[in-house]
């Protein structure tokens, strides 16, 4: 099995344990992963979510540590694949990682409607969380009367304190229900993951390992809708 992650080209805009956490959780079992952004090349991410910050919200994450500590993925991460023109066949799922600069770079975005068209019309694995949610608004009818979460408003609004109102230029809660989504989520920082067919959604990078293990069951498998 073959798995495309596609993260945000922003710099310091990813937000490293959604990127992280599902890699370690698919390759530990034999998934392939190929990685790619808007712009291609190195990836940054937010300084909250570097591991080896003690003061950030990922401190001492001994998956990101084990992640960065692995020269090979660490390459992988400063040479992504440029999202246009990537030949999408070989891949089984599309899993899009949050970070803020999802909601800059990832939607709109005419190249990410174009991949995620490719994987909702062939019936493969559709996946996406926290900030990242906001790539599904690209192809509204795929996900009108679907349900998925994401990144929540209230969460945002907390994030405004920090970086000023309207910080981002879209909110995920808003841009998914606008395209007709049935979007739910737990209360902030907390933990929701929904599997709606062949799409799975997590609200944020408390979600990540539970998402990562609900992808990998969509590959293996089936399974209804479930909200956890």
């Amino acid at each position: 099995m073959k798995v495309l992650f596609i993260a945000t080209s922003v710099e310091h805009g990813l937000w490293l344990a959604e990127l992280t956490h599902p890699y370690w959780h698919l390759s530990e079992r034999d998934v392939e992963i190929d990685i790619a952004s808007p712009k291609g090349g190195k990836l940054t991410w937010f300084a909250a979510s570097d591991p080896y910050d003690p003061n950030s919200q990922e401190a001492n994450d001994i998956v990101s540590k084990g992640f960065l500590s692995d020269k090979a993925l660490v390459a992988k991460l400063e040479t992504t694949l440029p999202l246009a023109g990537l030949d999408l066949t070989s891949y089984d799922a599309v899993h899009v990682a949050g970070g803020g600069g999802a909601a800059v770079d990832l939607y709109p975005n005419p190249d990410v409607a174009k991949t995620l068209e490719h994987f909702f019309a062939a019936g493969k694995v559709v996946g996406a969380i926290c900030h990242g949610a906001i790539s599904l608004g690209n192809n509204p009818e795929r996900i009108k009367g679907r349900q998925v979460t994401g990144y929540s408003l209230a969460e945002d609004v907390e994030l405004e304190k920090f970086f000023g109102k309207n910080f981002l230029p879209n909110y995920p809660q808003p841009i998914l229900e606008q395209a007709g989504a049935i979007y739910s989520c737990a209360e902030p920082n907390g933990l929701r993951v929904i599997v709606d067919g062949r799409l799975v959604t997590g609200q944020s990078q408390y979600s990540a390992s539970e998402y990562a293990l609900q992808l990998h069951h969509l590959l293996a498998g089936s399974s209804p809708v479930v909200i956890v």
